[in-house]
Protein backbone atom coordinates (compact mmCIF):
# COMPACT_ATOMS: atom_id res chain seq x y z
CA UNK A 1 0.00 0.00 0.00
CA UNK A 2 1.16 3.51 -0.81
CA UNK A 3 0.45 6.33 1.83
CA UNK A 4 -1.90 8.52 0.07
CA UNK A 5 -0.67 11.47 2.54
CA UNK A 6 3.58 11.43 1.87
CA UNK A 7 3.30 8.87 -1.19
CA UNK A 8 5.43 6.21 0.71
CA UNK A 9 5.32 2.48 1.27
CA UNK A 10 3.35 1.41 3.98
CA UNK A 11 6.09 -1.37 4.55
CA UNK A 12 6.74 -0.05 8.05
CA UNK A 13 3.01 -0.11 9.40
CA UNK A 14 3.41 3.98 10.20
CA UNK A 15 -0.21 4.69 8.11
CA UNK A 16 -2.85 3.09 10.66
CA UNK A 17 -6.00 2.44 8.80
CA UNK A 18 -9.68 3.41 10.29
CA UNK A 19 -11.80 0.58 11.43
CA UNK A 20 -14.91 0.12 9.17
CA UNK A 21 -13.41 2.21 6.38
CA UNK A 22 -11.60 1.09 3.35
CA UNK A 23 -7.34 0.76 4.32
CA UNK A 24 -6.52 4.63 2.34
CA UNK A 25 -8.43 6.23 5.25
CA UNK A 26 -6.36 6.36 8.55
CA UNK A 27 -3.66 8.30 10.50
CA UNK A 28 -0.07 8.21 8.98
CA UNK A 29 3.01 8.04 11.97
CA UNK A 30 5.69 9.59 9.50
CA UNK A 31 3.99 12.72 8.61
CA UNK A 32 1.62 13.23 11.58
CA UNK A 33 -1.50 14.08 9.34
CA UNK A 34 -4.85 12.23 9.26
CA UNK A 35 -6.30 11.06 6.40
CA UNK A 36 -9.75 11.31 6.59
CA UNK A 37 -13.31 10.55 4.03
CA UNK A 38 -15.26 12.71 3.02
CA UNK A 39 -17.76 14.06 5.23
CA UNK A 40 -21.07 12.62 3.44
CA UNK A 41 -21.81 9.76 1.05
CA UNK A 42 -24.81 8.24 -0.62
CA UNK A 43 -25.01 4.17 -1.47
CA UNK A 44 -26.36 2.69 -4.56
CA UNK A 45 -29.70 2.27 -2.61
CA UNK A 46 -29.94 5.82 -1.78
CA UNK A 47 -29.16 5.50 1.44
CA UNK A 48 -26.93 8.61 3.20
CA UNK A 49 -24.48 8.43 5.09
CA UNK A 50 -21.90 10.92 7.67
CA UNK A 51 -18.59 10.14 9.29
CA UNK A 52 -18.43 10.34 12.58
CA UNK A 53 -14.79 11.35 13.63
CA UNK A 54 -14.98 10.75 17.07
CA UNK A 55 -15.92 6.93 16.21
CA UNK A 56 -13.66 6.78 12.73
CA UNK A 57 -16.32 5.15 10.98
CA UNK A 58 -19.88 6.20 8.87
CA UNK A 59 -22.88 6.38 10.55
CA UNK A 60 -26.51 6.35 8.65
CA UNK A 61 -28.07 10.18 8.02
CA UNK A 62 -31.04 10.24 9.99
CA UNK A 63 -34.41 11.91 8.43
CA UNK A 64 -34.54 14.81 11.17
CA UNK A 65 -31.08 15.76 10.68
CA UNK A 66 -31.72 16.38 6.55
CA UNK A 67 -34.08 18.18 7.59
CA UNK A 68 -32.12 20.44 10.28
CA UNK A 69 -31.42 23.52 8.10
CA UNK A 70 -27.45 23.84 7.93
CA UNK A 71 -26.19 27.20 9.95
CA UNK A 72 -22.23 27.60 8.73
CA UNK A 73 -20.46 27.33 12.06
CA UNK A 74 -18.20 30.22 13.40
CA UNK A 75 -14.37 29.20 13.37
CA UNK A 76 -13.10 28.68 16.65
CA UNK A 77 -9.18 28.51 18.00
CA UNK A 78 -8.82 26.88 20.53
CA UNK A 79 -5.68 28.50 22.34
CA UNK A 80 -5.70 27.37 25.87
CA UNK A 81 -4.06 24.25 26.60
CA UNK A 82 -6.18 21.58 28.58
CA UNK A 83 -3.80 19.28 30.82
CA UNK A 84 -4.50 15.28 31.61
CA UNK A 85 -5.10 14.77 35.88
CA UNK A 86 -2.20 13.25 37.04
CA UNK A 87 -4.30 10.65 38.81
CA UNK A 88 -5.27 9.60 35.03
CA UNK A 89 -1.85 8.51 34.05
CA UNK A 90 -0.89 6.30 36.92
CA UNK A 91 -4.47 4.96 37.28
CA UNK A 92 -3.05 3.53 33.70
CA UNK A 93 0.45 2.90 34.89
CA UNK A 94 -1.18 0.47 37.50
CA UNK A 95 -3.65 -1.17 35.43
CA UNK A 96 -3.36 -5.32 34.64
CA UNK A 97 -2.50 -7.00 32.69
CA UNK A 98 1.16 -5.69 31.35
CA UNK A 99 1.34 -5.03 27.74
CA UNK A 100 3.21 -6.72 25.11
CA UNK A 101 5.53 -4.19 24.32
CA UNK A 102 6.56 -4.29 28.38
CA UNK A 103 6.54 -7.79 28.00
CA UNK A 104 9.02 -8.07 24.57
CA UNK A 105 11.27 -5.66 26.16
CA UNK A 106 11.77 -7.73 29.85
CA UNK A 107 12.50 -10.81 28.00
CA UNK A 108 14.68 -8.87 25.42
CA UNK A 109 16.60 -6.70 27.71
CA UNK A 110 16.46 -6.28 31.55
CA UNK A 111 13.66 -6.74 33.45
CA UNK A 112 14.97 -4.51 36.46
CA UNK A 113 15.83 -1.60 33.64
CA UNK A 114 12.95 -2.08 31.74
CA UNK A 115 10.70 -1.41 34.95
CA UNK A 116 12.41 1.45 36.14
CA UNK A 117 12.07 3.18 32.16
CA UNK A 118 9.03 2.62 32.07
CA UNK A 119 8.47 4.16 35.62
CA UNK A 120 10.48 7.25 34.65
CA UNK A 121 8.18 7.99 31.35
CA UNK A 122 4.90 6.73 33.27
CA UNK A 123 3.68 4.47 30.67
CA UNK A 124 0.36 3.06 31.11
CA UNK A 125 -1.64 0.03 30.69
CA UNK A 126 -5.15 -0.23 29.04
CA UNK A 127 -7.52 -3.04 29.40
CA UNK A 128 -7.55 -4.00 25.43
CA UNK A 129 -3.40 -4.75 25.62
CA UNK A 130 -2.51 -1.17 24.55
CA UNK A 131 0.61 1.10 25.84
CA UNK A 132 -0.05 4.67 26.62
CA UNK A 133 2.68 7.34 25.71
CA UNK A 134 1.48 10.26 28.06
CA UNK A 135 3.28 13.90 26.65
CA UNK A 136 4.53 15.46 30.08
CA UNK A 137 5.82 18.58 30.18
CA UNK A 138 8.99 19.90 32.11
CA UNK A 139 6.85 21.69 34.46
CA UNK A 140 4.95 18.67 35.17
CA UNK A 141 1.94 18.75 33.60
CA UNK A 142 0.36 16.13 31.21
CA UNK A 143 -0.12 17.76 27.87
CA UNK A 144 -1.28 14.97 25.68
CA UNK A 145 -1.63 10.87 25.52
CA UNK A 146 -1.85 8.40 22.74
CA UNK A 147 -2.46 4.50 22.78
CA UNK A 148 -0.29 2.07 20.24
CA UNK A 149 -0.51 -1.53 20.20
CA UNK A 150 2.37 -4.00 19.35
CA UNK A 151 2.56 -7.75 18.74
CA UNK A 152 4.37 -10.21 21.33
CA UNK A 153 7.72 -9.70 19.18
CA UNK A 154 7.89 -6.03 19.90
CA UNK A 155 6.01 -4.67 16.24
CA UNK A 156 3.84 -2.06 16.12
CA UNK A 157 0.66 -3.28 14.70
CA UNK A 158 -1.92 -1.13 12.77
CA UNK A 159 -4.35 -0.73 15.71
CA UNK A 160 -4.13 3.54 17.24
CA UNK A 161 -6.07 5.51 19.29
CA UNK A 162 -5.44 9.09 20.04
CA UNK A 163 -8.20 10.31 22.60
CA UNK A 164 -6.76 13.76 23.65
CA UNK A 165 -6.96 15.86 20.22
CA UNK A 166 -5.83 19.69 18.85
CA UNK A 167 -9.22 20.08 18.27
CA UNK A 168 -10.10 19.60 22.07
CA UNK A 169 -7.14 21.39 23.77
CA UNK A 170 -4.62 19.02 23.88
CA UNK A 171 -1.43 19.93 22.16
CA UNK A 172 1.80 18.36 22.17
CA UNK A 173 4.98 18.82 23.82
CA UNK A 174 8.02 16.23 23.45
CA UNK A 175 7.62 12.82 25.11
CA UNK A 176 9.82 12.91 27.68
CA UNK A 177 10.06 16.22 28.64
CA UNK A 178 9.62 16.18 31.82
CA UNK A 179 12.82 14.48 32.27
CA UNK A 180 14.67 17.46 31.00
CA UNK A 181 16.35 19.43 34.22
CA UNK A 182 17.64 22.57 34.09
CA UNK A 183 19.81 23.31 36.71
CA UNK A 184 22.87 25.93 35.97
CA UNK A 185 24.69 23.96 39.17
CA UNK A 186 25.47 20.83 37.36
CA UNK A 187 29.13 20.03 36.56
CA UNK A 188 27.97 18.62 32.99
CA UNK A 189 25.11 19.43 30.66
CA UNK A 190 22.68 16.93 30.38
CA UNK A 191 22.96 15.66 26.94
CA UNK A 192 19.70 15.00 25.12
CA UNK A 193 18.56 12.61 22.11
CA UNK A 194 16.01 12.88 19.97
CA UNK A 195 14.52 10.40 17.68
CA UNK A 196 10.81 9.95 15.87
CA UNK A 197 8.89 7.03 17.66
CA UNK A 198 8.07 6.61 21.54
CA UNK A 199 9.13 3.35 21.00
CA UNK A 200 12.67 3.85 20.03
CA UNK A 201 13.27 6.67 23.03
CA UNK A 202 12.16 3.87 25.55
CA UNK A 203 14.88 1.49 23.81
CA UNK A 204 17.72 3.93 24.11
CA UNK A 205 16.74 4.66 27.55
CA UNK A 206 16.69 1.07 28.69
CA UNK A 207 20.24 0.17 26.65
CA UNK A 208 21.91 3.82 26.51
CA UNK A 209 20.95 5.44 30.19
CA UNK A 210 23.75 8.46 30.03
CA UNK A 211 22.08 10.43 27.74
CA UNK A 212 17.79 11.57 28.06
CA UNK A 213 15.71 9.92 25.40
CA UNK A 214 12.94 12.22 23.74
CA UNK A 215 10.93 11.40 21.01
CA UNK A 216 9.48 14.11 18.74
CA UNK A 217 6.87 11.63 17.87
CA UNK A 218 6.82 11.50 13.87
CA UNK A 219 8.55 12.95 10.70
CA UNK A 220 7.09 16.57 11.60
CA UNK A 221 6.92 16.20 14.76
CA UNK A 222 9.96 18.47 16.03
CA UNK A 223 7.69 21.69 15.58
CA UNK A 224 8.59 25.35 17.11
CA UNK A 225 6.57 25.34 19.71
CA UNK A 226 8.77 22.37 21.51
CA UNK A 227 12.19 23.77 20.88
CA UNK A 228 11.90 26.16 23.96
CA UNK A 229 12.70 22.81 26.33
CA UNK A 230 15.90 22.05 24.57
CA UNK A 231 17.42 25.68 25.57
CA UNK A 232 20.99 24.80 27.34
CA UNK A 233 21.27 21.77 26.20
CA UNK A 234 23.73 19.77 23.89
CA UNK A 235 21.04 18.13 21.69
CA UNK A 236 21.89 15.04 18.72
CA UNK A 237 19.35 14.26 16.58
CA UNK A 238 19.16 10.89 15.07
CA UNK A 239 16.48 10.53 12.16
CA UNK A 240 14.58 7.74 10.80
CA UNK A 241 16.24 5.93 7.98
CA UNK A 242 15.60 8.04 4.27
CA UNK A 243 16.87 10.84 2.56
CA UNK A 244 13.57 13.12 3.42
CA UNK A 245 13.91 12.66 7.17
CA UNK A 246 17.73 13.71 7.23
CA UNK A 247 16.98 16.98 5.37
CA UNK A 248 13.69 18.09 7.49
CA UNK A 249 15.64 16.88 10.85
CA UNK A 250 18.76 19.06 9.14
CA UNK A 251 16.80 22.33 8.68
CA UNK A 252 15.73 21.94 12.43
CA UNK A 253 18.76 21.22 13.40
CA UNK A 254 19.89 25.02 12.06
CA UNK A 255 16.77 26.72 13.55
CA UNK A 256 17.72 25.27 16.76
CA UNK A 257 21.01 26.76 16.48
CA UNK A 258 19.42 30.01 15.81
CA UNK A 259 17.87 30.05 19.36
CA UNK A 260 21.05 28.98 20.95
CA UNK A 261 20.57 25.05 21.16
CA UNK A 262 23.66 22.91 20.74
CA UNK A 263 22.38 20.71 18.18
CA UNK A 264 23.68 18.27 15.42
CA UNK A 265 22.04 15.31 13.46
CA UNK A 266 23.62 12.24 13.67
CA UNK A 267 23.17 10.19 9.86
CA UNK A 268 23.11 6.86 10.44
CA UNK A 269 22.66 6.16 7.06
CA UNK A 270 26.51 6.80 6.47
CA UNK A 271 25.48 8.72 3.19
CA UNK A 272 23.40 6.32 1.28
CA UNK A 273 20.42 7.25 -0.82
CA UNK A 274 16.87 5.91 -0.86
CA UNK A 275 18.02 3.37 -3.28
CA UNK A 276 20.83 2.15 -1.53
CA UNK A 277 18.76 1.62 1.54
CA UNK A 278 16.23 -0.15 0.05
CA UNK A 279 18.74 -2.50 -1.23
CA UNK A 280 19.85 -2.87 2.59
CA UNK A 281 16.41 -3.23 4.02
CA UNK A 282 17.09 -0.03 6.09
CA UNK A 283 14.89 2.13 4.33
CA UNK A 284 11.98 3.56 6.87
CA UNK A 285 13.69 1.78 9.81
CA UNK A 286 15.20 4.16 12.80
CA UNK A 287 17.49 3.26 15.48
CA UNK A 288 15.84 0.67 17.36
CA UNK A 289 16.02 -1.27 14.68
CA UNK A 290 19.73 -0.95 14.68
CA UNK A 291 19.64 -1.94 18.47
CA UNK A 292 17.00 -4.37 17.90
CA UNK A 293 19.76 -6.53 15.67
CA UNK A 294 20.16 -5.05 12.26
CA UNK A 295 23.65 -4.64 10.82
CA UNK A 296 24.37 -0.36 9.56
Amino acid sequence: MVTPCCNRLNSDGKFVSYNETSEQYGYCHSCGKPYLPKSLYEDDKGVKYTWNDILKKYEPLSLDFENIKLVKPQKTNITEQKFIPEKTIWDYYLRQPQNNLLTYLKNKYSSYDTEEVFKQYILGNTYDGGVVFWQINKKLKVQKGKVAYYDTNGRRTNKFNQPYTNEKGYFSCLFGEHLIVNNPDLKSKQKLILVESEKTAIVGAIVLKKYTWLSYCGRNGLTRSKYESLKGHDVIIIPDFSKKDIEIMSKKCLELKEIGVNACVLDITRGRNDNQLKNDNLYNCDLEDIIRGFKI
